[in-house]
């Protein structure tokens, strides 16, 4: 889920449970210790000593060049099997609410087993390896995009939620491979003269993230780019018709929003596209089968947090003070994101315009997000968060207010423009939340995570289960009044901390 997608970055550092293997050894080669325990004799080889304690990584020995290359090339091959998978995924959640009478349900399951399996991750991918369960979790996209042939309810409802149960334990394998990665990568070089060259390990997390993220924003534009060459096939999509049933003008009618039923697509064209989101699907499996290099088990067993303790700890974040002031600011942003991906997709563009625009908008909504998320990154540390805040929740403002007051008529121009904004304020919002829970609960970012995607999967889940019930201005002016408090709480956490930060500082 693209959106479980934005925490990565942030709490990288903390996220040390697994080590990658040195290039050139089998796994379980090369000695790995973590405090307390004794090495088993399958991890002793030729190679670099990693020692693992407190969950920091140091290197006793020399790492290669050409592994320090292979670390890179591991992340980069980790990148395209998430890129294959969620080329497919994005792509039929834009579509769901459009071509399937129960999209908005089975979306609404999805995210709320997400939440559940957020309890569930830590012990998983403990015992079967990141590789192990990064390939078994992308096995179930697979399994998520061929309920899509035949769309009924006793099919695609399960397949969500089992789908939904396999995002978490996909997402904490990614970041778990990747930081190992990071933090090997930086231990050090031993150069032909005997001299031992370091780096910093943020510097290896922050490049890592940025090759991550990089290929992966690209899924947006790829896999809407499919959709919309395939869906244009159909007379049912043809945009000389606006993508219409029959060539009568639309207005776009707003008023009541419960009528749930999926725009007419032809079988061939459904088949067509589901193919290529399935094959899509598949070449992810066999990529990470294939080329990904597994991490030795034997380190996760020292470091790695058992059920209970993470949810514990996830528990007790949860009724920390600034953390109840942040709730209800990830919960906002999950309904926002939902009514992005359900409402917009289906009642401003697929009823509007023609299913076979939803991918051509949405596109554009990916490549402005990605482009906006690295300029946000690097204007924050000019501006400070505040700023760069303040002018996304306006133009958030500014979108909410149009969309209820606009006379609906068909526009691929003011759809275009309410995308490419959309992606703009999804870039700040997600840089800016990251940002703050990486900064206020360093210490402790496994927990607050955790509590990021409880609360976000919530609001996606909400928003999807009572879309059919309320009419559209009134979904808006919920938005508008939970971007208010939103605003507020935000800019409240952030005045907390910065009261606050000289006390911490005579405190170091």
């Amino acid at each position: 889920m693209s959106d479980c997608d934005g925490e990565t970055s942030s709490r990288d550092e903390q996220e040390t449970s697994l080590l990658p293997l040195p290039d050139g050894d089998d796994e379980g080669d090369g000695e790995f210790q973590a405090e307390g325990k004794e090495p088993s004799s399958r991890d002793v080889g030729n190679h670099s000593s990693f020692h693992v304690s407190n969950g920091s990584i140091s290197a006793s020995g020399g790492v290669t060049a050409h592994s320090q290359r292979q670390h890179t090339v591991n992340v980069v091959i980790l990148s395209f099997c998430f890129s294959f998978t969620f080329t497919a995924f994005q792509s039929l959640q834009n579509l769901q609410a459009s071509l399937n009478k129960s999209g908005k349900t089975c979306l609404a399951v999805l995210y709320g087993a997400l939440g559940v399996s957020c309890f569930l991750t830590p012990p998983l991918v403990q015992r079967l390896s990141p590789k192990v369960t990064i390939a078994l979790c992308m096995v179930v996209h697979c399994v998520f995009t061929a309920a899509n042939y035949y769309p009924v309810d006793y099919v695609l409802v399960p397949a969500c939620g089992l789908l939904g149960l396999a995002s978490a334990p996909l997402w904490t394998a990614q970041q778990t491979y990747l930081t190992s990665s990071a933090h090997l990568h930086a231990a050090g070089t031993t150069t032909a003269d005997g001299n031992r060259r370091t780096r910093s390990a943020d510097d290896s997390v922050s490049k890592f993230n940025g090759i991550f993220f990089l290929i992966i924003q690209c899924t947006q534009v790829v896999g809407n780019l499919i959709s919309s060459l395939v869906l244009h096939q159909s007379r049912n999509a043809d945009p000389d018709n606006g993508g219409n049933v029959s060539n009568e003008t639309r207005t776009c009618d707003f008023t009541d929003t419960s009528n749930s039923s999926s725009l007419e697509v032809s079988d061939p064209v459904r088949y067509t596209l589901l193919s290529v989101y399935l094959a899509c699907d598949v070449a992810g499996v066999l990529l990470c089968l294939v080329c990904l290099r597994p991490l030795a088990k034997s380190v996760s067993q020292y470091v790695a947090r058992d059920w209970k303790s993470t949810c514990l700890a996830t528990l007790r974040r949860m009724i920390d003070p600034v953390m109840m002031l942040l709730i209800p600011v990830v919960v906002f942003s999950g309904l926002e994101k939902a009514f992005i991906f359900s409402e917009f997709t289906k009642h401003f563009i697929a009823d509007c315009l023609g299913i076979g625009w939803v991918g051509y908008v949405m596109l554009l909504f990916g490549a402005v997000n990605a482009a906006c998320s690295m300029a946000c990154s690097k204007m924050v540390s000019r501006l400070g968060r505040v700023p760069i805040l303040i002018t996304g929740a306006l133009a958030n403002a500014g979108v909410l207010i149009f969309l209820l007051i606009w006379v609906r008529v068909p526009s691929l121009l003011v759809v275009f423009i309410l995308a490419a904004l959309w992606g703009f304020v999804d870039a700040v919002w997600t840089i800016q939340m990251n940002t703050l829970f990486g900064i206020l609960f360093s210490a402790d970012q496994e927990a607050a995570f955790s509590n990021y995607r409880l609360w976000q999967a919530i609001g996606f889940c909400v928003s999807f289960g009572i879309s059919d019930a309320l009419a559209m201005s009134t979904k808006l002016w919920i938005l508008v009044g939970l971007l208010g408090m939103s605003v507020a709480l935000y800019l409240t956490v952030e005045l907390k901390h910065r009261l606050t930060q000289p006390e911490r500082d005579k405190m170091k």
